[in-house]
């Protein structure tokens, strides 16, 4: 098992745009004021209390072993008794000898059970949001790949491994990879199930991925949908409804449209449906340009008036809910803030919802330092 030791991801779907989708009869509820996505009948959320056990290395792991101490997913493995917490700045904290790990790699064992419907015709993906630093996975036993980032989503296919009823997902989490040597950021450091897990229920012919684009024309807003899936999508906003073909793009105008800015957020609703699926996009029109050293969004200067933010919470550390989020986003609105930078990594995918629905304009920072 050296996958840890080089970049590759095994076993993933390609990367996506985030979204949840939805059966075309769910009632869609909202939460903090947006979409609460476990409203979604496609959507099985697998946080709770998972069972764990502490290796010193990965050569100790045994996907079959009993595991004796429970753990709540998701949350920092160093804030449940487990390692230690750790800060550090420009120093690694290892000996460099890249592309190699120390032996003494601290690692972490995850189990749980799920139970799945099983029916022809759908496909079953899990979800990991945030696992710190990389780690493989396993189904039923059977191992069904690996993956590394620690703040992108991992996506798994996992249809044929599943059975109907109970399964089983065994999880090795590596406090450290080779990402380690490029996501050496300047925060504590924590490991673990740090962000949520969940599985999507979807039909065998579904949205892959897709790009929204605006623009502003006169007094007319300009949206451009570019469908990089293999099925034909509908499109409704604002009563039009078209249609983007497979791999195609279209675009739909609205007329006298109201602008989004951090002081007046104005959001649209666009709903993309095929085969048996919805999801539910707010968008925004707006245009941002600089003009010398004068920064204008809509046209108008604008001085931005920004924090810097991690993902933490003085009990949870990196684990943060999302009352968290929405709590961070009404504190800045209060204080007049209008900016926010994600240091130094992406934010829990909710976060940037919230800064759409409330007003806040994002900086977002990749996963390397």
């Amino acid at each position: 098992m050296k996958e840890f030791q080089r970049f590759d991801r095994i076993g993933t779907t390609p990367h996506r745009s985030y979204y949840i989708p939805f059966a075309p009869d769910d009632v869609i509820r909202t939460k903090h004021g947006i979409i609460d996505r476990t409203s979604s009948s496609r959507f099985t959320l697998l946080d709770g209390v998972w069972q764990i056990k502490q290796h010193d290395h990965v050569e100790d792991f045994d996907v079959n072993e009993k595991l004796g101490e429970d753990i709540p997913v998701p949350a920092c493995v160093q804030m449940h008794g487990y390692d230690q917490i750790q800060y550090l700045n420009t120093r690694y904290p290892f000996p460099v000898m890249f592309p190699h790990l120390p032996y003494e790699n601290p690692c972490w064992h995850y189990r749980r059970t799920f139970n799945i419907k099983k029916q022809a015709g759908e496909r079953y993906y899990i979800n990991f949001e945030g696992v710190d630093s990389a780690f493989y996975l396993y189904i039923n036993g059977s191992f069904k790949g690996y993956s590394q980032i620690s703040h992108a989503t991992s996506e798994f296919d996992i249809t044929e491994l599943a059975v109907n009823g109970e399964n089983t997902i065994d999880i090795l989490v590596l406090k450290w990879c080779i990402s380690t040597y490029l996501e050496c950021q300047d925060k504590f450091r924590f490991s673990g199930i740090y962000r949520s897990v969940y599985m999507l229920t979807r039909p065998e012919n579904h949205i892959t991925d897709y790009k929204i684009e605006t623009k502003i024309d006169g007094n007319n807003g300009v949206l451009k949908f570019i469908n990089e899936s293999p099925v034909d999508i509908e499109l409704t906003l604002e009563g039009k409804t078209v249609t983007a073909k497979a791999n195609d793009s279209v675009s739909v105008i609205l007329s006298d449209v109201k602008l989004w800015t951090a002081e007046t957020p104005n959001l649209y609703t666009l709903t993309l449906t095929s085969n048996g699926e919805k999801i539910i996009e707010n968008i925004g029109f707006r245009e941002i340009t600089i003009d010398g050293k004068v920064f204008k969004v809509n046209g108008e200067a604008v001085k931005l008036k920004g924090v810097n933010r991690h993902d933490f919470h003085c009990e949870t550390a990196a684990t943060v809910s999302l009352e968290d989020l929405a709590r961070d986003v009404h504190l800045m609105k209060e204080l007049n803030v209008n900016a926010v930078r994600t240091s130094h990594y992406p934010n829990a995918p909710e976060f940037y919802i919230i800064c759409d629905t409330y007003g806040l304009y994002v900086m977002d920072e990749a996963d390397l330092e």
